[in-house]
């Protein structure tokens, strides 16, 4: 099949199941929940499916999302805003205050004067630095802490949307985001205060009167300042050009030596004289107050989604935003347990294009989600592309701030969960290649396939520019992921729900452009998520120059099999799942081979009960062997195990032999 046929598609997916079957499947799972049964139901309907005696250990999670106190108030928030301007700042003086008095008490202004004495007191900062290596050093003041550690407590989904008058939550600690408004986001300054004070001594003037003599003191101290203070400060300053944001952001960011020079070209050769004057005129100072309002967005603590811990947090559109604007801004601090790291120069095999990596503990390490490294280096065509996408973004969020709201959820197998592979009686899905179309376009209801890198987002905020990179930046919503999740493990995924698309393109790679908006016309779930969803799964890396065989091995492909299967696998849904549209997963800088994955794919999703839609990207002859492949194997009734078992097979008579036999044609000849 050399072109999907959208119409083909979208009734074979109807036949599966529509949006209209997904709400009412949410509706089952919450009066499920309310017995207590929904995990068990899920498990017995799949070992029934899949006629596989391993008993799966219940990994402990709650599939309702959120009450209906909660559901109540996203309705009302969606249908109160549907016509409405975004409401950036009511009042910059009054916004100014309130944020002084909720995050910065017991802090002192960078310049103050007293007036009930003659003592004055000035600042000079000799060291800026996020008191982040010694967390031990600071408080966790946190304010209605036992409420919001009560609703995580009781489910495994955190919902974060912020009731109506809902506090501000201060947490400081390597188990949530470290937001830069808070009160414990301090840098180090020294503090010069003169003083007048008397000597004591006199002195006779000229007209025979005494005077008492004043000696003038000067007292030098070390304090720790408010670093969000700093901020409000700076950035309340207009801001005309390129070399005036870079001198904003590196004033509060005074360690950093970042170099903004890719910016600069950007705004000379990308942005004409009048849409640059646009930027910095409308859309920056809208994009400044987003992110101020990020401690009345964001009341709540932001749970890091961190490695073995089966979770789902659930943001608004909104919330998202301002995060965003802060990371565009560089204003968040390092997240997670930060350690020194005296390694800095040593590459990991999965994140060779992530030039902020972020080092926690054993497991546990976050990128960096602030744009600065997006900002440097060379501007090449294809970055300026992504800055297109993302300026694009703040200018539709900075005019009508969307309603809606997005889940991310981490899923993690236990290793009880993993099937036995080779006695897996699983019979094989449908699996329909297609030569044209996109996972993007043509894969609208299917869970579509992220080909991620371990480190969520890849080398979005650098040269990386690949399926995963260009996904983040039509559906820049996905940035946010960088912030709280931490690398994957091996039986690890992220499914995210509700991302929202904003750009058109064309190319890939080097040829990447930005095409223009696109309007995303994606319906929604009940919850306010548009029924985007959005699977990362990270594939082996194999290493340049080595032996591209071994992917083929035992260990390899159960990898990919487990990782996959991961990714595919639905706890929520009672009836069939929905198709996933994937593709050559892994196959690209990773080196897979094409022939292997679809195969893998096609296993996992037959064990997770899902049919596939496969895209090859514009390689016709793919498509006709996939195709005849998929046939062959139904006509022949193999079944998962079967398969696996010749892949075993495969590999043994390879690395016996050294032939150059292809699998296609060893599967051919193994089943006839």
């Amino acid at each position: 099949m050399s072109s999907p046929d959208k119409g083909k598609i979208t009734n074979y997916f109807t036949k599966v199941k529509s949006p209209s079957d997904i709400g009412s499947n949410e509706n089952n799972n919450n009066n499920n929940n309310n017995n207590n049964n929904n995990n068990n139901n899920n498990n017995n309907n799949n070992n029934n499916n899949n006629n596989n005696s391993n008993k799966r250990k219940q990994i402990e999670r709650t599939d309702t999302i959120v009450n209906s106190t909660q559901l109540d108030y996203i309705s009302k928030e969606i249908e109160s805003n549907k016509n409405n301007k975004p409401k950036i700042v009511q009042n910059d003086e009054t916004e100014q205050t309130q944020l002084m008095d909720d995050s910065l008490s017991n802090q002192n202004e960078v310049v103050k004067r007293s007036k009930s004495s003659n003592t004055t007191t000035t600042t000079t900062t000799t060291s800026t630095s996020n008191i982040n290596n010694s967390n031990s050093n600071i408080d966790n003041k946190m304010e209605d802490i036992d409420d919001f550690l009560l609703e995580e407590q009781q489910s495994n989904t955190i919902f974060l949307i912020p009731l109506e008058g809902e506090k501000y939550v201060d947490v400081w600690n390597s188990d949530y985001v470290k937001l830069p408004c808070s009160k414990n986001n301090v840098y180090k300054a020294t503090v010069k205060t003169t003083s007048r004070q008397s000597s004591g001594l006199t002195q006779t003037t000229l007209d025979g009167n005494y005077v008492i003599e004043d000696e003038i003191k000067t007292v030098t101290e070390v304090r720790y300042l408010s670093k969000w203070y700093l901020i409000n400060t700076i950035l309340s300053n207009p801001i005309k050009n390129s070399e005036g944001f870079e001198e904003a952001v590196k004033s509060y960011n005074q360690r950093s030596n970042w170099d903004f020079q890719g910016l600069h070209d950007f705004f000379e050769t990308e942005f004409t004289e009048s849409e640059t004057n646009e930027f910095f005129s409308t859309t920056l100072p809208k994009i400044i107050k987003l992110a101020l309002q990020l401690p009345f967005l964001c009341a709540r603590p932001i749970p890091l989604l961190k490695s073995s811990v089966d979770r789902e947090i659930i943001l608004s559109q909104k919330q998202v935003s301002s995060l965003l604007a802060n990371a565009f801004l560089c204003t968040f601090p390092r997240q997670g347990n930060i350690t020194s790291n005296n390694n800095n120069n040593n590459n990991n095999n999965n994140n060779s294009n992530n030039n902020n990596y972020r080092r926690g503990g054993n497991q546990d390490k976050f990128p960096s989600i602030n744009f600065h490294s997006l900002f440097s280096g060379k501007m090449i065509p294809s970055r300026a592309a992504k800055l297109k996408c993302i300026f694009h973004y703040f200018k539709c969020v900075t005019e009508k701030i969307p309603t809606g709201t997005i889940s991310f959820h981490r899923q993690v197998f236990d290793e009880s969960e993993i099937p036995d592979w080779e006695r897996s009686t699983a019979t094989l899905r449908d699996l329909t290649c297609f030569t044209e179309g996109t996972i993007e376009d043509n894969g609208i209801g299917m869970l579509q396939a992220d080909f991620a890198n371990k480190s969520l987002g890849g080398g979005v905020l650098g040269y990386g520019c690949v399926q995963e990179e260009i996904r983040f930046v039509i559906n820049p919503e996905l940035l946010v992921s960088c912030l709280f999740t931490s690398i994957l493990q091996e039986n690890e995924t992220v499914i995210i729900t509700g991302s929202q698309r904003f750009s058109k393109y064309t190319g890939y790679g080097d040829s990447f452009q930005w095409n223009g908006p696109y309007i995303d016309k994606t319906p929604y779930d009940q919850m306010g998520r548009r029924l985007t969803s959005i699977v990362a799964m990270d594939a082996i890396k194999l290493p340049h120059g080595g032996n591209s065989f071994q992917q083929f091995s035992p260990s390899a492909v159960e990898r990919e099999l487990n990782k996959s299967l991961c990714g595919f696998f639905d706890r929520v849904s009672l009836t069939i799942p929905p198709p996933v549209a994937t593709g050559n997963w892994g196959c690209g800088v990773f080196g897979g081979d094409k022939h292997l994955k679809s195969i893998i794919q096609l296993m996992s999703g037959s064990q997770a009960g899902r049919d596939l839609v496969y895209f090859s990207f514009g390689d016709q002859e793919f498509t006709d062997e996939l195709t005849q492949m998929i046939s062959f194997l139904h006509l022949k009734k193999v079944t998962v195990g079967g398969l696996y078992k010749a892949l075993w097979e495969y590999y043994k008579l390879i690395s016996h032999t050294k032939s150059n036999f292809k699998l296609f044609s060893y599967l051919d000849a193994h089943f006839s």
